[in-house]
């Protein structure tokens, strides 16, 4: 992955899941953190910076990720962190949240279906943090405002 690793943060109660990320994107180079419901999610974003957000829509709720993606998007120290949401929600439900991206509905920067391929996983990972590298790469720098 190079000198610096990418840090991404599960939001996914399945912790079959948790072990399964991790054994598909740690030998990448990626460090994962895991959080098992949504109150903790946030609570780990606001203590420590991620440069990913790894979320389920199926929480302690059915549409709990819905709930938590709104929050993560109108947090202003949150809203940057590019977040791919994964869920057998549309599927098990005959939805196609993938058509919903950047509609209001699904605010996320990408959506995969459960389950994910690994190397499925790995890509959407790598594309997701390059788009946000270069995003950043060319955006004007800040200026303060005195």
């Amino acid at each position: 992955m190079g000198e610096t690793s990418n840090r991404i943060l599960l939001i996914d109660d399945d912790l079959d899941f948790h072990g399964a990320v991790k054994m598909i994107l740690e030998p990448l180079g990626y460090q994962i953190t895991c959080a098992p419901t949504g109150p903790e999610g946030i609570e780990t974003l606001r203590k420590s910076p991620f440069d990913l957000i790894l979320l389920d829509i199926m929480l302690s709720s059915p549409l709990e990720g819905f709930y938590l993606m709104d929050e993560i998007r109108r947090d202003k120290a949150l809203k940057h962190i590019p977040v791919i949401m994964i869920s057998a929600i549309g599927q098990s439900m005959g939805l196609d949240y993938a058509r919903e991206m950047g509609t209001g509905l699904l605010e996320a920067d990408l959506f995969l279906e459960k389950p994910v391929q690994a190397a499925q996983l790995r890509q959407a990972v790598a594309d997701v943090l390059a788009r946000r590298k270069n995003a950043s790469a060319t955006s004007p720098p800040a200026q303060s405002r005195n």
